[in-house]
């Protein structure tokens, strides 16, 4: 027997075995390339943070792709396995394994815009971003308190009691969904931002920042037009600077949870610190968020010596600087008021 002849023969049978094994490989791996048989329209989410395998079930959950096993081993290959970017995509249900990983690696994060007015709680805010699809309400209001991130904004500044107003009213563009984080950071440096420019000067008074920030919330959801703001500022100045209480049914309104229209005789009794007309000086913290022109009226306020405002009943307010004086606008406006019920 010729040993020679039969180990090249079986070595030949090897070689064209493997040759046809690994033929049939690519023809199988050609095949689970293609599109899913049953592709359909869909939208799905990767979450930051999801691993390879937890991607590939989720495509394969979704028919966007033949075989998890080979989307695994596929990306594994081409050393693309931590490149791929959670977000929203959207598959059409034709595309190959090639074009799916293709549109992993790009990343899909898309933008909203999201607008916090002036004069929004945390809690607002934090609905409002969730409405959005942008962050969870709960991890913003721990990220925006998070002592961490608030020390890195105002790292100058003493203990902050509170983060309420510290976030800037604007309109933003967020990817959807962001981290609750980075959110709240953001919007806590456009304060900052927006404070430096503004309080340059020492504020009136001896306030510091942070009680500047303070007056700049009550003067926000007490006027509705921005002429008003520094004669308000004023009113609130001459105040402190005779320890006359603040009495503004603002921070009474902030007391009560913020779901009157307004303020009733009996809810000024309420016991709160935010009750300004029990408690002498400012709240402890802010009562909203505040934009520029209350930052403006509360580093510039009108020189008056006005000591009390009233509504005028057409969204301005009529300033007085005796009790009198301001006793006389009010019966007046509680008039037009009754009067314009009756026309009702």
């Amino acid at each position: 027997m010729n040993f020679t002849k039969i180990f090249r023969f079986t070595a030949l049978l090897l070689v064209f075995g493997s040759i046809g094994m690994f033929i049939g490989f690519l023809d199988w791996f050609r095949e689970m390339s293609k599109p899913a048989p049953a592709g359909i329209h869909s939208e799905i989410f990767i979450e930051p943070g999801s691993n390879t395998r937890q991607i590939a079930t989720l495509l394969k959950t979704h028919k966007i792709i033949r075989s998890a096993l080979i989307f695994r081993i596929y990306v594994k290959f081409i050393a693309v396995d931590q490149r791929l970017r959670p977000g929203v995509y959207t598959f059409n249900g034709s595309e190959t394994l090639y074009e799916v990983i293709f549109k992993l690696l790009r990343g899909i994060m898309p933008t909203v815009q999201v607008t916090l007015p002036e004069g929004t709680t945390i809690a607002r805010a934090a609905a409002i971003l969730q409405d959005s699809g942008i962050c969870n309400a709960l991890e913003f209001t721990e990220a925006v308190s998070d002592p961490q991130i608030l020390g890195k904004v105002f790292s100058d500044w003493q203990l902050i009691p509170a983060p309420e107003g510290l976030i800037f009213p604007d309109t933003y563009s967020f990817n959807r969904p962001s981290s609750a984080a980075k959110v709240a950071e953001r919007m806590l440096r456009l304060t900052r931002h927006q404070i430096d420019r503004i309080f340059i000067e020492p504020l009136p008074a001896g306030l510091s920042q942070y009680e500047g920030c303070i007056l700049a919330s009550i003067i926000e959801k007490e006027a509705a037009l921005t002429p008003d703001r520094a004669l308000i500022a004023s009113v609130f100045y001459n105040r402190l600077k005779r320890n006359i209480k603040l009495e503004s049914c603002a921070t009474v309104l902030y007391a009560l949870g913020g779901h009157k229209a307004r303020v009733l005789f009996d809810d000024l009794k309420i016991n709160s610190p935010f009750n300004t007309y029990i408690n002498q000086g400012l709240p402890p913290t802010p009562i909203a968020n505040f934009g520029t022109s209350a930052m403006a009226a509360v580093a510039n306020p009108a020189e008056t010596d006005y000591l009390y405002f009233v509504s005028d009943g057409n969204r301005g307010h009529k300033f007085a600087r005796s009790l009198s004086e301001h006793n006389r606008f009010r019966n007046e406006f509680f008039k037009q008021r009754k009067q314009a019920r009756r026309n009702n």
